[in-house]
């Protein structure tokens, strides 16, 4: 008797939906790469997911499959590189030595990455809210950096016993030289994310079930999410933050260019995380309900008449 009354409460309390949500929210890099002040990017992610949820009373099950693009910026700041040891070939001062320094003011550098996301999530409803947490597959589909700085050049001669010379535009110093690093191909590692979304479903709910069982079959849901990755995304690279001219030449812009700092030796150490913050909203489209199961509604019946 025990099991063909679970079996018609199961048939009547397991409902499945078809999911498609959107998420829009700030989307962020956290890193520790020495001599950087800042220790987290920042920027905006939006994402679109289709998914299935099966809903059993309170308990809630979903899988979800998506695409998730975010744009965040590493403030960088100031940095500096040397071009040591270097020899004066003007007809005057020719022969001595100095060390070519280059400034960098204004560094920021920019990463887009386009993700695939597979959550699964577990969770519950009660009235008209809900909460979600679990685990999100995070792979990098298409990631791209471009970095951008202010560069001035000065002229230090103090391995020769001369006095530090900032500005000697014959000489190849300058100042306010704006330099810029074209997007390029950006490899991140798989990441896996952990996940929390909590909000509000706008829906009637029946009352007196125990269950608060939407009473329309499909519905909006609004809820705030947070994801922060747990493993470390940074594939090393060997490249300096600035790559110099392999000389000195009274031309001191010709041969520069910078490099994200994710592929440099500075951050070869250095752990990156994701993380997003926002906002989620979902439609749930309501499945057709398989029909109560006959043999187990005609066996109760069966059963029924025989007790009276």
């Amino acid at each position: 008797m025990f099991s063909l009354l679970l079996c018609l409460s199961l048939s009547a309390q397991v409902k499945n939906y078809i999911t498609l949500s959107g998420q829009i929210g700030e989307a962020s890099y956290l890193y520790n790469i020495p001599d950087i002040d800042s220790k987290i990017s920042g920027g905006a992610g939006l994402g679109l997911n289709v998914g299935y949820e099966m809903r059993y009373g309170a308990f809630l099950l979903d899988v979800a499959a998506g695409l998730n693009v975010t744009h965040s910026i590493v403030n960088v700041g100031a940095m500096n590189q040397v071009l040591e040891n270097q020899v004066d070939d003007d007809p005057i001062s020719g022969g001595d030595i100095f060390n070519y320094i280059y400034n960098q003011t204004g560094r920021k550098d920019s990463y887009t990455n386009l993700s695939l996301q597979v959550p699964v999530m577990i969770g519950a409803a009660a009235k008209h809210f809900y909460f979600l947490a679990g685990v999100k597959l995070d792979m990098s589909l298409l990631a791209r950096a471009s970095a951008k700085a202010v560069i001035d050049a000065e002229l230090d001669y103090s391995p020769s016993g001369l006095d530090h010379t900032p500005v000697m535009p014959n000489h190849g110093s300058f100042n306010n030289y704006q330099v810029r690093q074209d997007p390029v191909k950006v490899e991140f590692k798989p990441q896996i994310m952990a996940s929390a979304e909590i909000g509000y479903r706008f829906v009637e709910t029946a009352s007196g079930t125990g269950w608060d069982v939407p009473k329309e079959k499909n519905y909006w849901r609004l809820g705030l999410f947070f994801d922060y990755g747990l493993l470390n995304m940074n594939k090393p690279g060997d490249n300096e933050n600035i790559t110099l001219p392999k000389s000195y030449s009274a031309d001191g812009m010709q041969d520069i260019t910078i490099n994200h700092i994710f592929s440099t030796k500075l951050a070869a150490d250095s752990r990156v995380n994701n993380m997003m913050i926002g906002l989620k909203a979902t439609y749930l489209f309501q499945l057709p309900q398989k029909r109560a199961c006959t043999v187990c509604r005609d066996a109760y019946r069966a059963h029924s008449g025989r007790r009276r």
